[in-house]
C-alpha cells in the first residue's frame, strides 16, 4: 500500500487545487492512499522555533511526510511565482539543512490556473527547485482554462483529460 499526503497551497474556501486534491481518492489504484494535510496551523517557517520550540502542527507536518512514500504539491500560481504557503510547506520539511522530512521523496505537481498559462511558471521553479532536496519528480499536471474543468457542484473533476492525467499521476508513485 502506498501512502501519498498531499499539500495545497492555496487557503482560499473554493480553491480548484484543495478540490482536485480532495478529489484524487477516487482516482486512485486500489493500492494507493491519498491524505490531504491541512496546512492552516502551520506557522510562517522561522529558525528559532526549531528544537525544543518546534509547534505541535510543524512536528505533525514533518511526521506526516516522514511516514509517507510520496507527496503531492497542488501549487497555485501568484505572480508568475509559488504561493508563500507553498514555499512555507517546503521550508518547514528541508530543515534541517541535508536532513528534512522531505529529503528523497518522491513528488508529483498539480499545478492548474483558471487562466492562459496553465500553471507552467510554477511546475517549472518547484521542478527547479525540488531536485536539490533529493526529490525525484514523478508526474506533473498542468492546465489551463481550470474553472471549466472542475464541476461546480463538488470536488469531481468534471474534463476526462484531467481526470486521466490526475490517474496517471497517482500510478506514478507504483
Amino acid at each position: 500500500m502506498k501512502n501519498i499526503v498531499a499539500f495545497s497551497g492555496s487557503t482560499r474556501v473554493g480553491s480548484f487545487h484543495t478540490r482536485i486534491l480532495r478529489s484524487l481518492q477516487q482516482l486512485s489504484p486500489a493500492d494507493v492512499t491519498v491524505t490531504l494535510f491541512d496546512l492552516s496551523a502551520v506557522p510562517f517557517y522561522n529558525e528559532d522555533l526549531e528544537g525544543e520550540h518546534l509547534p505541535d502542527a510543524v512536528k505533525a507536518l514533518r511526521h506526516a511526510v516522514e511516514a509517507a512514500d510520496g507527496a503531492i504539491f497542488a501549487a497555485p500560481e501568484y505572480n508568475f511565482s509559488y504561493s508563500a504557503l507553498t514555499k512555507n510547506t517546503i521550508d518547514w520539511l528541508t530543515r534541517p539543512k541535508g536532513a528534512g522530512a522531505l529529503r528523497d521523496k518522491k513528488v508529483a505537481l498539480i499545478c492548474v490556473t483558471p487562466g492562459p498559462s496553465g500553471g507552467k511558471n510554477i511546475s517549472k521553479a518547484l521542478s527547479d527547485l525540488l531536485p536539490f532536496f533529493g526529490n525525484t519528480i514523478v508526474a506533473t499536471v498542468t492546465s489551463p482554462g481550470i474553472a471549466d474543468k472542475v464541476a461546480s457542484d463538488g470536488d469531481v473533476i468534471a474534463d476526462p483529460a484531467i481526470r486521466d492525467a490526475l490517474a496517471e499521476l497517482l500510478e506514478a508513485f507504483g
